[in-house]
């Protein structure tokens, strides 16, 4: 039981020393990483101020048709909403006159399912085959 203790606190000794070093290299790697985001930070900071410098400098360019633009798509837009606005109605006139049509194929059918069974009643008309 002794052997096996001191086998075990050798392998965990070992196992020690090995994550010590790769503590060690992964501190060395962070310190080189944190070290090359500083360089490129530093270098991306000199050029977004050399940046804004130019840009200050140069007046603001307004394109001189942009109203013209913008009424373009104003009176394209109006256009449309017109016609939805046609398509709309004429979609509500369809389904009405739909409506109107079903009502009368329904009272039609009622009409004539009376007219049936007032000919079977009298005997004038045959049962259907499957009754």
């Amino acid at each position: 039981d002794l052997i096996k203790r001191s086998q075990t606190a050798i392998y965990e000794n070992r196992k020690i020393r090995e994550l010590v070093l790769e503590n060690n290299d992964l501190k060395c790697a962070l310190a080189e990483h944190q070290e090359a985001m500083e360089f490129i930070m530093t270098k991306y900071r000199a050029q977004m101020a050399a940046f804004m410098t130019i840009n200050k400098e140069q007046p603001e360019i307004v394109p001189d048709n942009n109203e013209k633009v913008l009424q373009k798509y104003i009176d394209g837009m109006s256009r449309l909403v017109v016609k939805s606005s046609d398509w709309i109605k004429q979609d509500e006139e369809c389904d009405l006159q739909m409506q109107k049509e079903m009502a009368k194929l329904r009272y039609e059918n009622k009409y004539l399912q009376r007219c049936l069974k007032i000919g079977r009643a009298a005997g004038s008309i045959d049962p259907p085959p499957d009754s």
